[in-house]
């Protein structure tokens, strides 16, 4: 895991683009504490920057940016491929000459001998590079297939920049800083900022979507997709699942550092934990897991019997770490958190990652595995029960609806709806709404209960029907989860689990996310998707031998919750200053006296990033 910059400016002398180069390379010193590169392309007006976090090929030969031997090209590259030694293999019979170890030359040699579009189909990873291939003269920018990575940039007629985060493209003054008016309204809308595909906050900055590439000829950058989920992939089996899961996490617990993982106490994260401790049995493997669990103890719900269930069942060695936070603690480290976090959040969860992270990197531990994106890969929301009960009805599978029906009351931990049956077909009748229509129902419905002024509503609406993400495809629960992999909930996940993670020099691995994962997991017929036993029921069943029955069998789970309340009142002053901020956004605002804690916090962490943008173009 690294950070890397890229600056292409004809009108800057060397000496000036080197400087401005290690300058923006050094605000993400953050991301790669453990070394730093600056290098100037000779025969073009381009720098590239790289701050390293030594994770695979820890000595010199992985160092960047990295150069090819005849001189092909140039990489920078942030992240890491799994699975990668078939690939070298099959390099040095080609007559490839490897001088370490790193998945890094792997990548390097690839794109120098089989070049990009056949590279991007043979890899396997979370990854965001920038190739200069020096024969064809273009700079090429690419991102991983679900997009764990992040990768944004800026144009401005022959001028280009790129970076892991924003911060290091703020001190461009070219660069336009000023705040999207649009995209706020969708932050304060939805607590998130990602439902249009290239959009940030930040007028002048955009972010290149997952499985896109970008190529730059000096004058125009072009951008194309390479991969999207495939909503109707071949029949697939529990069986398969699990097969593709096992497969999946042995390839992420790699690593020649110390590796952790996170412990909810929820199915995602404890079949994480779990096969990766069969994986390690399997594999006789003597250095320790590091396991963190988190637990507030201001939070309504206690996730430790669930936890500890799930540590005890660990038989590889391991070490348990207990991490908790406090609105205390989060009102003193409120600015460094605003620093890392960038783009806000919609919650206040974001902060038990950055603890986590910070006292994985105090015990040694630089890789983390978790559960992220088992929700959206394996139907964990109620939300999505709508677009399934349209594919059951299509089917004639109405013993399955009934199943649901009976079965809401586990789903929505004990407060079922007074008319399942209705429920469901109401939910089933949103979901056949036009796209458009859909949005701006939602749009709507939530600028209500977040208490937006009427022209704010109105604007959110009409921004909706326009242009909110669709979803398209059949079965219509594969299209609505890969929606939610592409602009609905998971991109803002990866967003923060990269930002709180690297704060602290961490790297967050996310095997749920395997693309063989999710496309295995969506060939599983609907049929088999949910069931009496409550949602997720694909995975439950395809990892219950493994969990403890405790967890096997849990319907619900809270994932790593703050008590919103407590903490937005210790940080009564600087949302309230943040709130105030928000006036050079909106002409308009909800009084603050009249918002709900939830909007508190995101009203106020809209204004704070407002401030925050200013200080890194002081």
């Amino acid at each position: 895991m690294c950070g890397i910059f890229g600056l292409w400016d004809a009108e800057a002398h060397v000496a000036e683009r080197e400087a401005t180069a290690r300058a923006a390379t050094r605000r993400l010193i953050h991301r790669g504490p453990d070394d730093e590169a600056v290098h100037l392309v000779p025969d073009a007006p381009l720098a590239l920057g790289h701050r390293r976090l030594a994770i695979q090929g820890l000595g010199p030969q992985g160092a960047q940016p990295m150069h090819a031997p005849d001189g092909a090209g140039t990489l920078v590259f942030n992240g890491e491929l799994f699975g990668w030694q078939p690939l070298r293999e099959r390099l040095v019979a080609e007559g490839a000459a490897f001088q370490g170890r790193s998945d890094t030359e792997v990548l390097m040699h690839a794109l120098a001998r089989w070049g990009v579009d056949a590279t991007l189909e043979r890899i396997r990873g979370q990854y965001a590079f920038a190739w200069w291939d020096a024969r064809a003269r273009t700079l090429t920018l690419a991102r991983d297939r679900l997009g764990v990575r992040p990768l944004y940039y800026a144009t401005q007629g022959g001028r280009l920049a790129f970076a892991s985060e924003q911060k290091a493209l703020l001190g461009l003054r070219w660069v336009d800083a000023s705040i999207r008016d649009e995209v706020a309204l969708r932050y304060v809308l939805l607590g998130r900022t990602d439902e249009v595909p290239f959009d940030t906050m930040l007028r002048g900055v955009s972010s290149l979507p997952a499985g896109h590439v970008a190529r730059w000829d000096g004058r125009t950058l072009a951008t194309r997709r390479f991969y999207r989920i495939p909503v109707a992939p071949p029949a697939r089996t529990v069986q398969d699942v699990r097969a593709a899961l096992e497969r999946a996490i042995a390839r992420q617990l790699v690593g020649e550092v110390p590796i952790g993982a996170t412990v909810s106490g929820g199915l995602d994260s404890s079949t994480v934990v779990a096969l990766a401790d069969r994986v390690r049995v399997a594999a006789g493997h003597t250095q320790p897991l590091h396991l963190f669990a988190y637990h507030d103890s201001l939070a309504q719900a206690d996730e430790r019997p669930f936890q500890n269930a799930m540590l005890a069942a660990v038989k590889s060695p391991h070490t348990v770490h207990w991490v908790s936070a406090s609105p205390a603690q989060l009102r003193g480290d409120f600015e460094r958190y605003v620093h890392h976090q960038e783009e806000p959040y919609g919650d206040v969860s974001s902060y038990a990652e950055y603890c986590i992270a910070r006292t994985a990197r105090e015990h040694g531990v630089k890789v983390l595995l978790g559960g992220l994106g088992g929700d959206e890969v394996f139907v964990g929301y109620p939300a999505y029960l709508g677009a399934l009960a349209n594919d059951l009805f299509e089917a004639r599978r109405f013993d399955v609806l009934r199943d649901i029906a009976a079965g809401l009351g586990a789903v929505f931990a004990g407060d079922a709806p007074a008319h399942p049956g209705r429920y469901v077909a109401t939910t089933g009748a949103y979901y056949r709404l036009p796209t458009p229509l859909r949005a701006a129902i939602t749009a709507a419905r939530t600028a209500r209960a977040t208490r937006l002024p009427v022209p704010l509503g109105c604007a959110a609406m009409i921004d909706a029907a326009q242009h909110w993400h669709a979803m398209d495809g059949r079965p219509r629960v594969n299209a609505a989860l890969r929606s939610s992999l592409e602009s609905w909930s998971v991109p803002r996940y990866l967003l923060h689990s990269d930002r709180m993670g690297l704060a602290h020099g961490v790297e967050g691995r996310v095997p749920l996310l395997d693309e063989e994962v999710v496309e295995t997991a969506f060939g599983v017929p609907p049929a088999e998707r949910v069931d009496r036993t409550g949602l997720k029921a694909t995975l439950r069943h395809a990892v219950a031998d493994a969990l403890p029955r405790v967890v096997a069998e849990r319907a619900w789970k809270m994932g790593f919750h703050a008590p919103l309340k407590a903490y937005v009142a210790a940080l009564d002053e600087p949302l309230r200053a943040g709130w105030e901020q928000c006036a050079a956004v909106f002409d308009r605002r909800p009084r603050w006296e009249a918002l709900p804690h939830a909007s508190r916090w995101i009203w106020g962490n809209l204004g704070a990033y407002a401030a925050w943008v200013a200080t890194q173009r002081a």
